[in-house]
């Protein structure tokens, strides 16, 4: 009797959602060809590390019949495992959780609860535009990757199945029906009124700073290393070359060294303009909503995406501010969420809004009450950490100076003094870029939350609010305890971040203020 009774209520909660998502259903076909494309992507996207390999085969005069081969057995294993994957793929809502299996030998079977659910993302790429499908990704809290990717299913059964994932009021769904009062269309209008919007200027802006150049230098280096450039120095064009530039400089070093510069920098403006068009079509037009306790940004030019955030799962506000965006101004934030056991560098999924000024930090914050209370903006100054950090660290650079200096005066080695110099050169830069880190290396106290800044050429600003803190750790040195000082670890769901050389009555006291804020939701605590 107790099944049966069991088995009514789960039908009677089963009611509750859309009539489509209740039983099993199928991907599209399509979905062959999304899997496919995508398997492509992460091979050529994450393979920029094999392209060294195929140049040196390639000078080595491998046969181009080998690499068709190749080509064509990797797109026919994909196909055959894309059609098994559409073949054994399901997916329905019951109750409160999404039901996910695939597999042929071994069916797997994902319960996930929609609570856990804590951003969903919404694509359309361009081939799937004319035949009206998309792609919905969902994630999870505590997963290291994505925890179900439904490819190729009706665009506008998306939008009502990401409406039942994320738990949202009818209201919310967008619809042609007209407010029936002037409180309804008011509340409709603050409904889709977005939180921010980002013009194409911005989004060039955004591109050209946040140009990732130290890639071109990953792939150009072991290229570079398999040019035989002795022979290319002996070419009849090289020689011209040479000739040309010293006509033109007049053989003057300071006008060859300018003339390298610019050609650098014309080479730097190049890979720039890719990054630039990379985030033009990746984000224009770029616009953030809020619905409900749900962030949903929206954007792309060939591949329309939309991605939906629970309030709720952001633990840390970061600012990031690049060398070359400090010259227009303009700050990258990042809305870091739960996480699961993956590396922190390796999550690249967190919600941002690109290239914004520091008076828009309010105005974005204001209506997500949620995440703080009181006005968030940028702190003006922080209390740096202490300088035993610097003076424990400022002298191991001059080590193989030193060592090189002791075997070139009571050894008969023979040392070169260029080998010298070098290390010497070496460690003032070294020294240099420990002093610049100790500078930008600091925190900010407010009443709800702790500010750390931190960076190199670059800048962060990281909040961290005491009610996300899920565990403290005060750690100290025998140094330490003779100086006052300790390491604070604050770790969150969404990483561990590292407060180090801060007076033990500092740490004491956010940690007290972390227990006292968490101490009525103790259930968050690890």
């Amino acid at each position: 009797m107790s099944d049966l009774q069991s088995q009514k209520l789960e039908t009677q909660k089963d009611t509750s959602s859309p009539a489509l998502f209740v039983d099993w259903q199928a991907l599209s076909p399509w979905s062959i060809l999304s899997f496919i494309l995508g398997s492509l992507k992460n091979i050529f996207s994450n393979g920029y590390a094999l392209i060294p390999i195929f140049y040196a085969g390639w000078m080595n005069d491998i046969s181009l019949f080998w690499i068709i081969d190749a080509a064509v057995i990797i797109i026919g294993l994909l196909t055959t495992f894309a059609f098994i994957q559409w073949r054994k793929f399901r997916y329905r809502i019951r109750s409160n959780q999404l039901d996910v299996k695939r597999g042929l030998f071994f069916t797997k079977k994902d319960e996930i609860p929609l609570n856990r659910i804590q951003n969903i993302r919404f694509e359309q790429p361009f081939y799937f535009k004319p035949l009206k499908l998309a792609v919905l990704v969902i994630e999870t809290a505590g997963s290291s990757k994505d925890e179900a990717r439904l490819s190729a299913i009706d665009a506008q059964h998306a939008h009502v199945l990401k409406q039942q994932l994320l738990q949202l009021k009818p209201h919310e769904v967008e619809s042609s029906q007209q407010p029936k009062n002037v409180d309804a269309a008011a509340e409709d209008m603050s409904i889709n009124q977005p939180i921010i919007t980002r013009s194409l200027k911005e989004l060039i802006l955004f591109g050209f700073y946040q140009n990732n150049f130290i890639w071109f230098a990953i792939i150009a280096g072991p290229i570079a290393g398999q040019i035989q450039w002795e022979e290319i120095v002996q070419t009849r064009l090289f020689q011209q070359l040479i000739t040309w530039v010293n006509h033109t400089t007049h053989e003057s070093f300071m006008l060859q060294l300018v003339l390298f510069v610019g050609i650098f920098i014309a080479g730097y403006l190049l890979f720039s303009a890719i990054s630039i068009l990379a985030s033009v079509l990746k984000y224009y037009p770029y616009t953030l909503d809020k619905r409900q306790q749900t962030l949903q940004r929206s954007g792309g030019v060939i591949a329309h995406q939309q991605d939906a955030l629970a309030i709720k799962r952001i633990q840390v506000i970061h600012f990031h501010q690049p060398l070359l965006a400090r010259m227009v101004n303009r700050w990258t934030l990042y809305l870091k969420q739960v996480k699961g056991n993956e590396i922190e560098e390796k999550t690249q999924k967190h919600m941002l809004i690109p290239a914004i000024k520091p008076n828009e930090v309010e105005r974005i914050f204001k209506p997500l009450t949620s995440l703080s209370q009181n006005p968030i903006h940028l702190p003006d100054s922080y209390m740096p950490i202490n300088i035993a950090w610097l003076y424990k660290r400022i002298w191991l650079p001059f080590i193989p100076f030193t060592a090189l200096m002791v075997l070139t005066l009571f050894t008969p080695l023979p040392i070169e003094n260029a080998l010298i110099e070098v290390a010497f050169v070496a460690a003032l830069v070294v020294c240099t870029l420990l002093v610049v880190r100790f500078k930008k290396w600091g925190y900010f106290l407010q009443h709800d939350a702790i500010w750390q800044h931190s960076g190199l050429l670059g800048r962060h600003w990281k909040r961290i609010p005491f009610e996300k803190i899920q565990h403290v750790k005060i750690i100290q040195t025998r140094a330490q305890k003779e100086k006052n000082l300790a390491y604070l670890e604050l770790g969150l769901a969404s990483g561990t971040l590292v407060f180090p050389y801060i007076s033990i009555e500092t740490a004491n006291l956010i940690a007290a203020r972390a227990f006292n804020t968490i101490s009525p939701q103790y259930k968050q605590w690890i």
